[in-house]
């Protein structure tokens, strides 16, 4: 469980869905007060997805993929989807029991009883939110699209909310976020095997009660489809939630929270310095420079190993991942879980993004260093104490660097040059939703195919001193 604990101290702000959290709190640091409003959002989302989920359901174009079976059941058998959705839940916690064991068990206490409430709700929600559409017929097609269209909006607010109240996970995603773990997969593909598994049980279960197929439609795809991209656009909306959530007390310290800004002892002569580089600048050999000149340590593949450690995974995993993107984006935000709140996913490279902030949190609250690339600028930008600065270069530079201190053929040099800094780019993008290497998230830009090392180096240099 050392991924799920990490999450549970981290936030996932650099995350695109959650990139306007603006701090790191533990649960028990929480005021009475702001739990109190936290978990009123928490309840109101509840609602508000299951008005959703009955809504695509009335539409009769099909349903949500965790919600089929308990529709299917429901219309052949004289209990209520909610009943069924309370069911479902049950033999999911049950799952989560089985594969947890004793040890893990102990371990998740607080999350396992969560589930149960919240269940319990979700079931009742979806009773009186069908019964209060129980007139709502659309008899068009167009209608009937339209209409599922419209709840997969309101589902996608609600998970919003949700993701905003960041209080509990529902058990469908909690138990691939466990089932991930013990497998060693992604939970992007997790949750395809879950939800495509779902369906065919729907569409057996219906084909034997009915001799026809009830609840898996071509809704169904829109709902799979349209949730996630409707709560990437509404999440940033929802900042005004974040605010008022927040203790006043807690949004004034937010600059002194040590994990993310550091410690507010007093620091030593120089700031924290952050080097963002183009592949082929020359930014591993500025940065050393740079540290030597100022006596501070230097960090950048050496973070690997540290990175190691925080996740539990071996360093060759975290080389691996460090700094790629492997799906595309719009696979991200359709299979993404969005669902949860985001600090509980597991996929590999948001979990060592998330483990990497941290390592790079830790490293600037214990004094001043040079931290190479890794979206540093970004996840340290609330900290007083640091330079932050770009270094890029011709092409033509940043080819001949690559053939000659990277070994790279000089037919693919400018070819190998292009695609991994695209790589970095869309890395950088996808956590901070900023543009790599814009000056507006710099102190200073250096071209290093104008300038020398030696430049450059004293500029920073006489920059941090003063």
């Amino acid at each position: 469980m050392k991924l799920l604990k990490l999450y549970k101290k981290l936030l996932l702000r650099e995350y695109k869905c959650t990139q306007n959290k603006s701090e790191i709190m533990e649960p028990e640091l929480r005021s009475k007060q702001e739990k109190l409003r936290r978990y009123f959002v928490f309840f109101v989302s509840l609602f508000i997805m299951s008005f959703g989920v009955s809504l695509v359901t009335r539409s009769l174009v099909g349903t949500s993929p965790i919600s089929s079976v308990p529709y299917v059941w429901s219309i052949n058998t004289a209990l209520s989807m909610g009943t069924y959705i309370i069911i479902l839940n049950a033999i999911l916690i049950i799952a989560q029991l089985l594969m947890l064991g004793r040890k893990g068990i102990k371990e998740s206490r607080v999350e396992l009883l969560m589930q149960i409430p919240v269940s319990l709700l979700f079931g009742v929600f979806i009773d009186i939110t069908m019964a209060i559409l129980s007139s709502w017929h659309p008899t068009a097609y167009y209608q009937q699209l339209i209409s599922c269209v419209v709840g997969c909006c309101i589902m996608a607010l609600g998970i919003s909310l949700e993701v905003v109240a960041d209080v509990c996970m529902n058990s469908g995603e909690y138990v691939l976020h466990i089932a991930s773990k013990k497998l060693k997969k992604e939970f992007g593909t997790m949750k395809i095997m879950f939800d495509v598994t779902l369906l065919l049980i729907a569409v057996g279960c219906s084909w034997i009660f009915a001799g026809r197929i009830d609840g898996v439609r071509e809704g169904t795809i829109i709902v799979a489809i349209l949730t996630g991209p409707m709560v990437r656009l509404i999440r940033p909306r929802l900042r005004f939630i974040d605010r008022w959530e927040e203790a006043p007390t807690k949004r004034e310290d937010r600059l002194s929270d040590s994990i993310l800004v550091g410690d507010t002892k007093e620091r030593e002569t120089y700031p924290v310095i952050t080097i963002g580089r183009e592949y082929g600048s020359g930014g591993h050999e500025i940065g050393e420079l740079i540290a030597k000149e100022l006596g501070i340590p230097f960090y950048d593949n050496s973070m690997m190993e540290m990175v190691a450690k925080e996740t539990g995974l071996s360093e060759q995993i975290v080389r691996d991942y460090d700094q790629r993107l492997p799906h595309s984006l719009l696979f991200e935000m359709i299979v993404k879980p969005h669902s949860l709140p985001l600090d509980g996913s597991l996929s590999m490279k948001d979990a060592l993004f998330v483990a990497q902030s941290r390592v790079i949190r830790r490293l600037a609250s214990e004094g001043p260093c040079v931290i190479v690339g890794r979206c540093s600028d970004y996840v340290l930008k609330d900290n007083p104490d640091c330079v932050h600065i770009f270094l890029h270069a011709s092409p033509e530079y940043k080819a001949k660097r690559a053939v000659e201190e990277y070994g790279v053929s000089a037919e693919k040099a400018s070819a190998v040059v292009s695609q991994l800094n695209n790589v970095r780019r869309n890395h950088y993008s996808y956590y901070t939703e900023q543009t790599w290497g814009d000056p507006h998230n710099y102190h200073a830009v250096f071209d290093t195919s104008k300038l020398s090392p030696e430049t450059i180096v004293k500029s920073v240099s006489n920059m941090v001193k003063r």
